[in-house]
């Protein structure tokens, strides 16, 4: 406690994040899109809403979106390699799995798959990011399955007006290199962008390193009548390699050495979307999207003797319609829509990695279709009425191809009635409180419902329910003078079939658990020159039955605490200190809470940015140091095994665009 009061006098001078002076909790932004699936101003949310711009971006020096988002409040990433690829996010105090309770979005649509494997995060280039939405809490009726921790919404440039074009390149410690380009513009009704980046390194630990090459594209038709449309293509190919676990002692010892001498992975990810929108009048719009996904993982485990190859096939149809219009002599927009999927999963597991011997092979089919309705009343000029509803359902289909054991041939069915409300009280010239009340749910990933990797327990797991619960939470938002920003925010999340492996390694429905927890920050911009602000979370996630009622859900840590100081000097120079303290926490597997806790961990960072004046277009130079007092420590561990994190690093690059 003593460490943690400390860190909070340490951080009162320090503004939050990591991506540059500019880069608020909650930027200068009115308009944003995630918590409702239509623009609406960010004050009439009642959410706590964060926004990080195209310009925080290229102001941050930062690689990876992971980098972007990391200390924002409420936000917590554990990595088993060091592969911002593979890192799994938590929000509102979720261990195992927290990935799948956290949606993440690309313009809208669905980057999270049903299976078990995170979210690839260096699959979008960061100079295709217009800007990214972060709203916390549960977001069940608008978005269905894997809102429930929070939203993140990625959302990527669109054709510029004019031709504008930009390149940056990155190198840094452990053979880092990073290299971006695009190009956007217009030609007549036609608008266009195109954006590519390559990431590779070698890594901090031996055989960490990974490789990346992705580019994004994106077709806009201003047809000038009733319909508009948009075609957007990504595409990725991640090439890593994963060291494995270290027992404690061996951390301590060198932290950097590997325990697997071979496992690596190859993943293709592949995004297709197909956006059309009817009527000009922004008030009465039909819109629908139609997506396609692939996901190709093919994995080399040699320490465990497994090979296999994954290919997840996703089809998406997401019609709906808003309507703005008077009620009762007030302001009112409706919202209704249907979000229908089909996901098709193919597994094939060999004995030996030229693949030429298949042992077993699994088809696995997930069928979801959601309806939902939402609807925002403007009670008073100043109090916002927000309700919603959406009934939801899944058919989870599997069957054994080729099995040496029990062939499987089997259904479950899972259905989700859910529903929130929510009230925004505006006051001031810029202050606030909100309230909001509702249920979620999350489905069982397939290979949570289907124990299918060949381990001698493939089974179809026909008692695991759906994960439901209920969300209350309420905040703060308040202005002074312009200079003076406070925000916090509390919720209470009662959790009921929480998904994790137990002691047998197999999945099952956990007791009850409930998450508790605060979060609040501040900032301050006393000059022109000087930036100041701090974030703290807080949470506490309990079981509330059975026989470990009172004890901690492992992996949450109860304290976190960021902070950052920017400093625009003369002649273009920025210089930015951040930091970032993380609390302990009780180690995976530990759901009696009596094995040694995973250690706390203090890290700082500094960036040097350098834009002169009076150049056409725009020109940045950086120079940036990470972990500078090069703290060991592991933001995972799971069975005693520990996976150390990256050391002190540096970077060097420049950007340009005109």
């Amino acid at each position: 406690m003593k460490r943690l009061v400390l860190m909070l006098v340490i951080f009162s001078f320090l503004l939050i994040g990591q991506t540059g002076a500019q880069q608020n909790t909650e930027p200068d932004i009115e308009i944003v899109i995630t918590a409702g699936r239509v623009e609406e101003d960010a004050d009439w949310i009642p959410a706590s809403v964060s926004v990080i711009t195209a310009e925080d971006i290229d102001a941050s020096g930062q690689t990876t979106i992971v980098d972007l988002l990391k200390n924002l409040s409420g936000i917590h990433f554990r990595t088993s390699s060091g592969n911002a690829s593979q890192a799994e996010i938590s929000m509102r105090g979720f261990g195992e799995n927290s990935h799948g309770r956290v949606l993440v979005l690309l313009d809208g649509r669905k980057l999270n798959r049903p299976d078990m494997a995170g979210v690839n995060w260096l699959q979008i280039p960061l100079q295709s990011i217009e800007r990214i939405e972060v709203v916390r809490g549960s977001n069940s009726v608008l978005y269905g399955d894997h809102a429930v921790g929070g939203v993140i919404n990625i959302i990527t440039k669109r054709g510029t007006e004019d031709l504008s074009v930009s390149f940056s390149t990155q190198v840094g410690s452990f053979a880092f290199n990073q290299e971006r380009a695009g190009i956007s513009g217009s030609a007549g009704a036609l608008s266009f962008s195109v954006n590519g980046e390559h990431t590779s390194t070698d890594g901090y630990r031996e055989r960490s390193g990974y490789r990346s090459i992705g580019m994004i594209t994106d077709l806009g038709l201003d047809s000038g009548g009733l319909i508009d449309s948009t075609l957007s293509l990504s595409y990725d190919s991640l090439f890593f390699e994963m060291p494995g676990d270290l027992t404690k002692a061996e951390m301590e010892a060198d932290p950097t050495q590997a325990t697997n001498s071979a496992d690596e992975a190859n993943e293709q990810h592949v995004n297709i979307d197909l956006g059309i929108t009817m009527g000009r009048d922004e008030g009465r719009q039909l819109a629908m999207n139609l997506i396609y996904g692939l996901k190709f993982i093919q994995s080399d485990m040699t320490s465990w003797t497994s090979y296999s190859d994954l290919a997840l096939h996703t089809i998406g149809f997401t019609p709906r319609f808003n309507l703005e219009h008077e009620l009762f002599a007030t302001d009112n927009r409706f919202l209704t829509g249907v979000d229908a999927y089909y996901d098709i999963l193919n597994f094939d597991k060999f004995d030996e990695q030229a693949r030429l011997n298949k042992n077993l092979s699994f088809l696995v089919s997930k069928l979801a279709l959601g309806l939902y309705v939402k609807d925002d009343l403007a009670v008073l000029d100043n109090l916002l009425l927000s309700a919603g509803a959406r009934y939801d359902m899944a058919l989870f289909m599997a069957k054994t191809e080729l099995t040496a054991g029990t062939p499987i041939d089997d259904q479950k069915f899972h259905q989700a009635p859910v529903f929130d409300i929510g009230l925004v009280y505006g006051f001031g010239q810029s202050a606030r409180v909100y309230a909001r009340y509702g249920t979620l749910f999350r489905y069982p990933f397939t290979d949570e419902q289907v124990s299918m990797y060949g381990f001698g327990s493939d089974a179809f797991l026909a008692d695991l329910e759906a994960e439901k619960g209920r969300n209350l939470e309420a905040g703060a938002e308040v202005g002074f003078a312009g200079f003076l920003t406070l925000k916090s925010n509390f919720f209470l999340l009662d959790m009921e079939d929480e998904i994790a492996l137990n002691a047998s390694w197999e999945n099952e429905n956990m007791d009850n658990t409930r998450h508790l927890g605060l979060e609040a920050g501040i900032l301050f911009t006393p000059l022109d020159w000087l930036e100041l602000s701090t974030d703290y979370t807080y949470a506490k996630t309990t079981f509330t039955q059975g026989d470990n009622n009172g004890k901690e859900v492992p992996m949450v840590p109860n304290h976190q605490l960021s902070g950052l100081t920017a400093i625009s000097l003369p002649a273009g120079l920025t210089v930015t200190l951040s930091g970032n303290y993380t609390g302990e926490s009780f180690v995976g597997g530990d759901l009696d809470n009596s094995q040694e806790k995973l250690a706390d961990y203090l890290l700082f960072d500094i960036l040097c940015s350098f834009a002169p004046a009076g150049l056409k277009g725009k020109l940045e130079l950086t120079v940036g140091m990470e972990n500078i007092m090069d703290t060991m420590y592991a933001s995972s561990v799971y069975y005693g095994g520990y996976y150390p994190a990256q050391g002190r690093s540096w970077k060097v690059g420049g950007s340009y665009q005109y």
